[in-house]
C-alpha cells in the first residue's frame, strides 16, 4: 500500500488548492463590485483558505472545494454582468462575520540563519588547507596535522573538535560512495539478468518468426548494440566514475602526506632551536 500523505503534503492536492485559490482571487479583482465589498471578499477568501489548510477529512475537503467552485462560478457570472450572481455575492458578503472580512495577519518575519549554518560552508579556495599549508611561520608552537581516513576518504585532522564543514564533506562523499555501490549492485543483480532475458527473447522471435522489433533490435541485428550491452555500458561508466574518485583521493592523500612531512620537518627544526636556546639560558645561569 502507498504511504499515507496528509493533504497538505500531497502534490495533487496542493496543485488543485493553489489553482482554486489563485482563480478566486483573480476573479475578485475584476468583479464589478464596490471596493469595500471586493476587499471584504478577498480577505474572506484568504482567511478561509488559511483556516482550512490543515483539514484532513475527505468529506470536509469535498465540501470546501465544492463551495470554492460554486463561488468561482458566481464570480464568473458577475464578471459577465449576471444580475443573479451579483446579488448572490452581495448578499453573501453581508452575511460574513467581521472576523472573516478583516485582513489576515501578516506573515512572521523569517528568523536569521543560525550561526552554525555558516560553519558548514567550505573555505574559500585561497584559504583551503591544501593551498596554505605548510605555514612558514606560526605565532606559537606548531601543531602538525594528522593524516586520517574515513572509509577510504583521506583528510587532515587539524584539531578537536572536528569542523562541521569537514564532517559535512565527509558525509556527502560517503553517501555518494554508497549510492554508487548500490547502483552497481542493482545493475549487476537486477538489470543485467533482465537484459539477458530480453536478448534471449529477441533471439527466439528472430529464429521462429524472422523479425526483430524496434530500432534497437535492428541495430542489434547489425551487431551494434544489445540489451545487455547497454547495461554493461552503464556498469562500465559507474566503474570508471569510481576509479576517478579513487585516483582523486590518492592524489589528495599524496598532497596531504607532503604537507604532514613538511610540517613535521619545520616542527623538528623549530623544536631544536627552542631546546638549544633553553640550554643556552641554563648554561648562562
Amino acid at each position: 500500500m502507498p504511504r499515507f500523505l496528509h493533504p497538505k503534503s500531497s502534490t495533487p492536492h496542493r496543485v488543485a488548492a493553489i489553482a482554486l485559490y489563485r482563480a478566486l482571487l483573480s476573479r475578485c479583482s475584476c468583479t464589478p463590485l464596490p471596493d469595500e465589498c471586493r476587499n471584504a471578499l478577498q480577505n474572506a477568501l484568504r482567511n478561509k483558505f488559511r483556516r482550512n489548510r490543515k483539514i484532513q477529512s475527505p468529506y470536509q475537503l469535498g465540501l470546501a472545494f465544492r463551495a470554492g467552485y460554486e463561488t468561482l462560478d458566481h464570480l464568473d457570472g458577475a464578471r459577465t454582468g449576471d444580475e443573479g450572481s451579483i446579488a448572490f455575492i452581495t448578499s453573501f458578503i453581508s452575511t460574513l462575520p467581521p472576523g472573516m472580512t478583516r485582513p489576515p495577519p501578516p506573515r512572521r518575519p523569517q528568523p536569521p540563519p543560525h550561526p552554525s549554518k555558516n560553519l558548514l560552508a567550505c573555505l574559500a579556495p585561497e584559504r583551503a588547507v591544501l593551498h596554505v599549508r605548510p605555514y612558514a611561520h606560526v605565532p606559537g608552537p606548531r601543531k602538525v596535522p594528522i593524516l586520517a581516513s574515513a572509509n577510504g576518504i583521506p583528510f587532515l585532522r587539524l584539531g578537536k573538535p572536528q569542523p562541521l564543514s569537514l564532517s559535512r564533506i565527509l558525509r556527502q562523499k560517503l553517501d555518494k560512495k554508497i549510492e554508487r555501490f548500490d547502483k552497481k549492485m542493482i545493475l549487476m543483480n537486477y538489470w543485467r539478468p533482465i537484459a539477458e532475458y530480453e536478448d534471449r527473447w529477441d533471439d527466439i522471435i528472430s529464429t521462429h518468426f524472422g523479425v526483430l522489433q524496434g530500432e534497437g533490435n535492428r541495430r542489434r541485428e547489425e551487431g551494434e548494440v544489445t540489451w545487455a550491452y547497454e547495461v554493461e555500458q552503464a556498469m562500465r561508466e559507474n566503474a570508471s566514475a569510481h576509479e576517478r574518485d579513487l585516483n582523486r583521493d590518492k592524489a589528495i592523500a599524496w598532497k596531504m602526506q607532503r604537507i604532514v612531512d613538511k610540517e613535521t620537518a619545520l616542527a623538528l627544526e623549530e623544536g631544536e632551536k627552542i631546546v638549544r636556546g633553553r640550554r643556552g639560558r641554563k648554561e648562562k645561569s
